[in-house]
């Protein structure tokens, strides 16, 4: 079977975070937001390998920095420098995996909640469905507002949060960002090119728990998720 691979971007400045750390080597208990997220990639027998994009300039301080934690990454294919978006970093990421991937698997590494069932579920989707997205149903109600007034109330049934992971076969994302690339076309997430390019992608649903670091206050939610799971 051809591999599963992972690309991991981890290039968040955590400026939201009032923090004189990056976001990915915050510590959240005993071990980095970085090292939590890795941990369950390196426990999950779905995904052969992953490479992880960060910042240009902390390509060789992350290399270091992994080094130097109790935990071993047998599974990490490489350390690249991303581009000045995510989505360019991710590209370069696609470009750093062999041609002969079979699919691909999306994970942010401010996601560090994440779980391992969560991974198997996205690469096994994908092998079933082609392209899926881990999502959950909005408990919100949503408006349109334009200028300051609301425009449109939209169905809440049909509004889900898109999360990662994202998994697709390897020549359906290289594709759809080289598509997007040659039209200077920025998305929002690697879905939206997915599907821009034609392709149609199923939604898995997702948990709560899996939320992205953005603020202080997420981290606080985050330990007690991870405490919760036993992880830390």
């Amino acid at each position: 079977m051809k591999p599963v691979m992972a690309i991991i971007p981890a290039a968040g400045q955590g400026l939201r975070m009032r923090s004189d750390t990056e976001k990915p080597y915050i510590t959240i208990g005993d071990r980095s937001v970085l090292a939590h997220t890795l941990s369950v990639f390196e426990a999950c027998p779905a995904v052969d390998g992953y490479v992880l994009v960060v910042e240009p300039s902390r390509v060789a301080s992350c290399r270091a920095h992994l080094s130097q934690t109790d935990d071993t990454y047998p599974k990490l294919a490489n350390v690249i420098a991303g581009g000045s978006t995510r989505q360019e970093s991710v590209y370069l990421g696609l470009m750093a995996l062999d041609a002969g991937t079979g699919s691909v698997l999306i994970h942010d590494a401010a996601r560090p909640c994440v779980q391992q069932d969560a991974l198997e579920a996205s690469v096994h989707g994908c092998v079933r469905y082609g392209a899926v997205i881990s999502a959950t149903p909005s408990t919100d109600t949503l408006k349109i507002i334009r200028d300051g007034r609301v425009e449109a109330t939209p169905d809440r049934s049909t509004l889900w949060r898109a999360q990662t992971p994202q998994t697709f076969p390897y020549r359906v994302l290289r594709t759809a960002h080289e598509q997007a690339r040659e039209e200077g076309y920025v998305g929002t997430d690697d879905a939206e090119l997915v599907e821009r390019a034609g392709y149609v992608v199923r939604v898995l649903e997702g948990t709560p728990d899996n939320i992205k670091l953005t603020t202080a206050e997420d981290l606080e939610v985050a330990e007690r998720i991870l405490r919760r799971q036993g992880r830390i």
